[in-house]
């Protein structure tokens, strides 16, 4: 017996291609209506895509300040035994020479420890002048800020014990003093003290509170101390603040335990009473930095979602206007033989083009309004592939789910009483 097994060409449903080109012609009749259906979806994958780009390229930028401060880096200042307002006894809170030795000697993990003073004053070359920070530390500042020179070299050992006036300078303080010619060996004022400059910093940019790290001229400790800023009366070998580099990250707390043990042992704090000293871990700052970009990031790129949803809850209205202007169309292709899966798949398939085409073009904007945006506001463009697969696929699954209805509502509509209606 002969098959009566139809060809898939011979079947009254049509193929998924043709479908396509219908749901095309359906939208493009009403171009305008189409346009303002997409729209929401637009809006949608444009803000999502921008709220993630603008987000990311922001958190890049502040951890690329943050890492120029160098890696594995704490920070010792002296601080006020105070609870409430409330001082705890007399004594001023004061870091000096003595304990940063003592770091040096008990604590293996730290690589480098460079105390510092600093103090703002005005630099003189000829007829030019910049008023700046002057710092005052030792060579291990540069191991520990992990600051290379662009030309010359840092002082010496020999000079930092000699009390010898030399300078390094920051990058914006040779531009501005110097232009485009060579500091190297000539001779500035801090005041009224000639520094032979023997070396400029590579440039590092802005710190993460804003300020111009390159705006600087570095000193040798002893002589700021002795010809700069001055030694204290009060407290001789006092300094300033302490930069610490850790050897090793995973050593950063066991260091940090250390270090205040043996500083609190050292000042004397009574059990109980809080520090006099303050101890910045720049590491746990910058993760969480990041961890709270991250929550911001994920937060804002939610609420952006929520008008792609608005978008959904739009192409399903103008599905379900559809489904009635066409009722005749419909009973007329069901009575010429089309499956209700026909049906339901072309105002499914209308349903995923409005909102494949308003995501594509929502992909576009998105990712101008970054490049914008970026521009603007001096950050990095950070646009992930991940991002926009996200955006796009989102606006898919929200046309799928937009369509269903409409689609199964077509799919079931009666042929007869459809072809009555007309």
């Amino acid at each position: 017996m002969t098959s009566t097994t139809r060809p898939p060409s011979q079947h009254f449903g049509i193929g998924v291609w043709s479908q396509l080109r219908i749901a095309f012609q359906a939208l493009k009749r009403h171009l305008l209506r189409s346009f303002l259906t997409a729209l929401g979806i637009l809006i949608g994958v444009a803000a999502v895509i921008t709220v993630i780009g603008v987000g990311s390229g922001t958190q890049k930028r502040v951890l690329e300040r943050m890492e120029s401060l160098g890696a594995n880096l704490l920070y010792l200042a002296p601080g006020t035994s105070e609870i409430r307002g409330v001082r705890l006894d007399d004594r001023q809170p004061v870091l000096t020479l003595q304990d940063v030795e003592a770091i040096r000697r008990e604590i293996d993990t730290i690589s480098a420890a460079a105390p510092s003073v600093a103090i703002n004053a005005s630099v003189v070359w000829r007829d030019r002048d910049r008023f700046t920070r002057i710092q005052g530390t030792t060579p291990e500042y540069f191991v520990a800020r992990e600051w290379p020179l662009a030309a010359g070299r840092s002082f010496m050992q020999s000079e930092l014990t000699s009390s010898s006036k030399v300078a390094v300078l920051g990058e914006t303080v040779a531009k501005d003093l110097f232009g485009s010619s060579s500091p190297l060996g000539e001779r500035i004022r801090i005041g009224a003290v000639p520094f032979e400059v023997v070396g400029v910093l590579v440039k590092k940019g802005q710190a993460p509170q804003g300020a111009d790290q390159d705006d600087k001229v570095v000193i040798p400790l002893s002589t700021a101390q002795v010809r700069v800023v001055g030694r204290s009366v009060v407290h001789p070998g006092s300094i300033e603040y302490v930069h610490l580099k850790v050897r090793d990250a995973r050593e950063m707390e066991p260091t940090v335990a250390q270090l205040r043990t043996l500083l609190r042992t050292r000042h004397r704090v009574p059990v109980g009473q809080p520090d006099d000293f303050f101890l910045n871990n720049l590491a746990d700052l910058q993760a969480s930095v990041a961890e709270a970009s991250r929550s911001l990031r994920f937060w804002l790129a939610t609420v952006a979602a929520v008008s792609l949803v608005v978008g959904g809850i739009s192409i399903m209205n103008v599905m379900l206007v559809a489904v009635t202007e066409r009722t005749s169309e419909i009973g007329l292709r069901r009575a010429t033989g089309a499956r209700r899966r026909d049906i339901g798949a072309q105002f499914l398939l209308e349903s995923v083009a409005l909102s494949i085409v308003g995501g594509l073009l929502g992909l576009m904007v998105g990712v101008l309004l970054v490049i914008v945006l970026a521009k603007l506001r001096d950050f990095p463009i950070v646009v992930s592939p991940g991002s926009l697969v996200l955006a796009v696929g989102f606006s898919a699954v929200v046309g799928v789910c937009s369509g269903l209805y409409p689609a199964r509502l077509a799919a079931r509509l009666d042929p007869i009483v459809a072809l009555r209606r007309d």
